[in-house]
């Protein structure tokens, strides 16, 4: 079980001017590479949930920011002592995960390299690889940066969260958040869940601030 009530701070680091040894070619949108080296353009990028072997996801992200493909791994911040000092930093809320914005080609591409240790997560139902919607993604992250120490990182089998109300979060510090309602330690939130993954829920949401968004308006922004 995970459950963390940290502050989360932004960690897309900024890609290096070079790539690494070994990194396909990275090309602008658009340019004729004559090489068969692939480029995403922004409509064929998704999200996808990799695993990573034996908690080596900040390597992945160093290389992957190398080649200039977004990534993001959900983190914390922690305190331990050092040498009778205490000292804070960033560690992953999970190890062996990390979430890849790309397109399907260069993704082959990047799983086609020996050395780097990722693999799909797979979606148990259907067996193919888990994708996350880009708003779902994107509430995701806004939530687990914020600076509110009520937020929480859940595993999905956590807590008993019943297929609750679709909902829009229209006020607040979440405002314009769009997830499950559900009723948490006795206060109303709104949880945003990566399927089988990973599950961040908001500090209290004011019943004024939760609109129910209806299944029309939902299929709109699918």
């Amino acid at each position: 079980m995970i459950n963390s009530n940290c502050r989360q701070t932004q960690n897309f680091e900024k890609p290096r001017a070079s790539n690494d040894k070994g990194c396909p070619p990275i090309v602008r949108l658009g340019e004729d590479t004559g090489n068969g080296a692939t480029s995403d353009t922004a409509s064929d990028k998704k999200w996808y949930a990799l695993r990573v072997t034996y908690a080596r996801e900040m390597k992945v992200k160093r290389y992957l920011d190398a080649c200039g493909i977004k990534s993001y791994i959900p983190m914390r911040m922690e305190e331990r002592v050092f040498f009778g000092k205490r000292r804070k930093r960033l560690v992953p809320i999970i190890h062996n995960l990390i979430f890849v914005h790309i397109g399907d080609e260069r993704m082959k591409e990047i799983k086609a390299i020996p050395d780097l240790p990722i693999r799909y997560i797979m979606d148990k139902e259907s067996k193919r690889p888990i994708v996350i919607p880009d708003k779902q993604m994107n509430d995701f992250i806004s939530v687990a940066q914020s600076d509110n120490e009520h937020v929480e990182f859940i595993s999905p089998d956590a807590i008993a969260v019943k297929q609750g109300d679709r909902v829009r979060v229209t006020g607040g510090a979440f405002q314009g958040i769009e997830g499950e309602y559900i009723r948490y330690k006795g206060h109303s939130k709104v949880a945003i869940s990566i399927q089988g993954v990973l599950s961040v829920v908001t500090a209290y949401v004011p019943l004024r601030y939760i609109e129910i968004i209806e299944w029309q308006q939902l299929q709109r922004t699918r």
